[in-house]
């Protein structure tokens, strides 16, 4: 009974020490990321859009696990692109439906052990959020895909895409970065 009663108790510290939460969004002007929070794999809370620290972002946000390979695809394009541009930032960010605690954490270790970079670890914000209202601010429409967002410090919307990576699409992203 004693190991069963330890057991509990730091199953309930981890719990508490790793799970990220859930938020609300407020939607505070048309065209602009809303302000919402997650936490990055890393552990640290993140939240958009006061974390942008850089002249403009990439936020690829992503609503289903197979999407992974297309956040992938942009991935490789982007992670050139920063190598040679330090003014600009990118955030992978997996939406979630809100859940329980134990679900938020069982899915926030599983993405953890997929990434081991810790720079990659900071650049993975999931939010778990009711999706309805993030999607209406962002003028979503479909989960069934990835949607790529350029802002700038304050959230501003400069570029918006959707699906996978195309030369075409490419190319309107680095326009909203450079412009």
């Amino acid at each position: 009974m004693k190991y069963i009663m330890i057991l509990i108790t730091l199953g309930a510290v981890i719990l508490t020490q790793s799970c990220i939460s859930t938020s609300t969004v407020v939607v505070e002007k048309e065209r602009y990321f809303p302000t919402v929070s997650g936490s990055d794999l890393l552990g640290e809370k993140q939240t958009f859009p006061e974390c942008l620290d850089k002249e403009r972002t990439i936020l690829v946000v992503a609503f289903q696990r197979w999407q992974q390979s297309l956040c992938d695809d942009w991935y490789t394009h982007i992670e050139k692109y920063l190598q040679e541009n330090n003014q600009t930032a990118y955030y992978e960010v997996p939406t979630i439906a809100e859940m329980n605690a134990f679900s938020r954490w069982f899915i926030y270790q599983g993405m953890r052990g997929g990434i081991k970079d810790p720079v990659m670890r900071s650049q993975v914000v999931t939010l778990h959020i009711n999706k309805e209202p993030f999607k209406e601010a962002l003028n979503i429409d479909t989960e069934e895909t990835v949607h790529i967002f350029v802002v700038d410090k304050e959230g501003k919307i400069l570029e918006q895409e959707m699906g996978e990576w195309s030369e075409e699409k490419w190319e309107k992203i680095i326009k909203a970065v450079e412009d």
